[in-house]
């Protein structure tokens, strides 16, 4: 019996701006969004272990830092969903006639969401306004904030995913039309979401790293135990994240696994950049732990990272154009560019990024307040 394939076409409404300059925005915008929601999620997983290790052994560190990122994790929820905004709204563009379906398909889960952040976030406000008064119980507070926002996770990588295998739309569909058809008969799904929780930990690990640097002045055994514990975390994840990688990497079907070692040029070469940047990263980061002065090989690991996260993103958006490769034909849009909506949009996105660069600095800078 021949698989029934159902696709709705795309929308009608001319692209305001070239395929090209929508693709990249979409990757640029995605780029800065995962940062911010590495900082909120793994911040918050962070955060909570370390609260609760401080406690336990008594550490005025643990509880210092704990503290001082209590004010952190609101404002990073706040610019990960600001910074979630274009990213989703280029999908839609895009690849719009995919994305509805699939996330009609899952429709309860995915309105679910709303409700999910809002508790989340709440949570996070109730950690920082109630530190000292929660006492024991706030680790726990901002943990299970976390714990939500990482099923937030796993229902974007459902959905996503199922986006990207549109022969499975329909079936799914009529299988199953109540808008509670979860995607984990896909072997990638699990790999793909664990993949991105680990690199949520690690990432967050460089924030509190970074926020070590910034307080050796002030405080330098404070900078150097904040450096060597924010690194630690990086380390730790990114090992893991490497196990999870391979796994996702081989989870994949057999040609899209083979962009990646060597049937595309580009792919292969991004693939094998990205691993060489995240492992010299990792040899910084380590080798910064007993350096006299840790800025030079962390600030340059944390670059190097940075640039590995690029990478990782432009892999992300070529695995995808792959998986559609079938199915999606940028020909098949037609263009009415909109000058003057892109100017404003410009103008509006460099301010952005400045008003949040500098909000990020007096919160990083900011003195921690003791009780």
């Amino acid at each position: 019996m021949t698989q029934q394939i159902i696709i709705p076409e795309p929308d009608p409404i001319p692209l305001p701006a070239p395929y090209w300059l929508l693709k990249f925005l979409l990757v640029l915008t995605f780029i800065l969004h995962i940062i911010a929601m590495n900082f909120a999620l793994g911040g918050g997983i962070i955060t909570g272990i370390t609260d609760l290790i401080g406690r336990k052994k008594n550490s005025q560190f643990h509880l210092n830092l704990a503290r001082s990122f209590s004010k952190m994790l609101p404002i990073a929820t706040a610019f990960t969903i600001t910074l979630g905004v274009a990213p989703l709204l280029f999908i839609q563009v895009l690849y719009g006639q995919y994305f509805y379906t699939a996330s009609i398909i899952l429709a309860w889960p995915w309105l679910s969401v709303i409700l999910l952040l809002l508790i989340g976030y709440y949570g996070y406000y109730i950690y920082q306004f109630n530190f000292e008064k929660l006492q024991g119980v706030r680790a726990w507070i901002v943990l299970g904030s976390a714990v939500l926002f990482a099923l937030i996770g796993l229902i974007y990588t459902n959905t996503l995913v199922l986006m990207l295998t549109p022969e499975k739309l329909a079936q799914k569909y009529f299988a199953n039309p109540h808008g509670t058809n979860f995607n984990f008969d896909d072997p990638t799904v699990i790999p793909r979401y664990l993949h991105f929780l680990v690199a949520s930990v690690s990432v967050a690990g460089l924030l509190v790293l970074i926020y070590g640097l910034v307080k050796l002045k002030s405080d330098e055994s404070f900078g150097r135990w904040a450096v060597r514990y924010g690194g630690l975390w990086f380390v730790i994840g990114t090992v893991v994240q490497y196990a999870t990688g391979i796994w996702f990497l081989l989870a994949l079907k057999k040609d899209l696994m083979m962009i990646f070692m060597g049937g595309n040029g580009v792919a292969t070469a991004v693939f094998g950049i990205s691993v060489l940047l995240s492992l010299v990263s990792l040899i910084l980061i380590l080798l910064s732990f007993n350096a006299q002065n840790p800025r030079p090989l962390s600030i340059f690991g944390i670059v190097l990272l940075f640039l590995t996260i690029v990478g990782m993103a432009v892999m992300r958006d070529i695995l995808r154009d792959a998986y559609l490769s079938d199915y999606f034909k940028p020909e098949q849009f037609e263009v009415q560019p909109q000058i003057s909506v892109l100017i404003v949009f410009g103008i509006v996105f460099i301010a952005g990024l400045i008003t949040v660069g500098y909000m990020l600095n007096k919160v990083i800078k900011a003195k921690p307040v003791t009780t």
